[in-house]
């Protein structure tokens, strides 16, 4: 119940921020792109290459993005092309934009700070890589076939400087160079601010839209890569490594089922209305899959902590 008890008193806190987003934006006309420019460009960097320079590195951690980059592919094609099948519109565009990853760092990155300290924020952020790769990139990609090539989207990928700040924040790990008291004491306020406004998006996002519709086939198109598909692979993971492979840690395990059990991605309705996917209805199953994740991402680590 201890564990239980940490979990909500640090996930409420982030509805409360979605909901000052909404606010903000409804009454104080705060510009989502100006938000959303702040966080990927300047915060998300600074949060990434803190948490590389200062994690405790070791080898198998390497295979970690590589495993969920695989899974992001394999679940997000299947989205995709399932949705084509089942849609005949644009719908299957967002399906699979928003089945290659969820809200990993602005709701997920909080749930590991409780449960395991900054110290493991490194490898969090190494392991969503794979992850981040493909909202940027596949899941790009997907949501603007018809108008965007791969190769685009891959260029789109090369461009964003937290790619940039990842590696070089490995190389200074590697280095073993100590990073600067100052940069620390400023990493954890980057964090900080990165999840607020991150959190804040999503209220922002919502509050842009004239009208919040309700699609329920929609929501279960996406609900079913999200919270069926995802925790399927990062609890057959989990059990395969349990059972067989032994690479990894329980705090590994952890992460692994907040990945897997996190909501839509918050970046999702930004991406929606740049691209003409229905904004209203994403911002719809955003904010339920973020009202559902309430009780799947306790679930998901109450789970891990009995295999364990």
């Amino acid at each position: 119940m201890d564990i239980l008890l940490l979990l909500i008193t640090n996930i409420i806190p982030l509805y409360i921020l979605i909901a000052l987003g909404f606010i903000s934006g409804k009454w104080m006309d705060v510009n989502l792109p100006s938000m959303a420019t702040v966080a990927i460009y300047i915060l998300a960097p600074i949060v990434n290459f803190g948490a590389m320079a200062t994690m405790d590195f070791t080898p198998e951690y390497i295979a970690l993005p590589i495993i969920i980059f695989i899974a992001s592919v394999t679940i997000g094609t299947i989205s995709y092309k399932s949705a084509q099948a089942l849609w005949k519109n644009n719908n299957a565009n967002l399906i699979g934009m928003g089945s290659v990853t969820g809200n990993t760092m602005y709701f997920g990155l909080p749930v590991v700070l409780a449960l395991l300290g900054p110290e493991w924020a490194g490898v969090y952020a190494l392991m969503n890589l794979g992850t981040f790769l493909n909202e940027v990139g596949l899941g790009y990609f997907f949501g603007a076939r018809g108008h965007a090539t791969l190769k685009g989207a891959l260029l789109k990928v090369a461009k964003f400087p937290v790619i940039h700040a990842i590696w070089l924040g490995l190389l200074y790990n590697i280095s073993g160079l100590p990073p600067p008291e100052s940069f620390s004491r400023y990493w954890d306020y980057s964090i900080g601010a990165w999840v607020i406004i991150g959190m804040m998006i999503i209220g922002v996002a919502l509050s842009k839209q004239s009208k919040l519709e309700i699609d329920w086939k929609l929501i279960a198109s996406m609900f079913i890569p999200k919270f069926i598909l995802w925790p399927m692979f990062g609890f057959g993971l989990i059990l395969l490594d349990l059972s067989v492979l032994n690479m990894f840690s329980k705090e590994v395990h952890l992460m692994l089922a907040v990945i897997a059990s996190v909501p839509l991605a918050g970046n999702l309705v930004a991406y929606a209305a740049t691209l003409n996917l229905h904004p209203e209805r994403t911002a719809g199953a955003v904010l339920l899959s973020t009202v559902f994740a309430l009780f799947t991402v306790p679930a998901a680590v109450l789970l891990v902590q009995f295999l364990s």
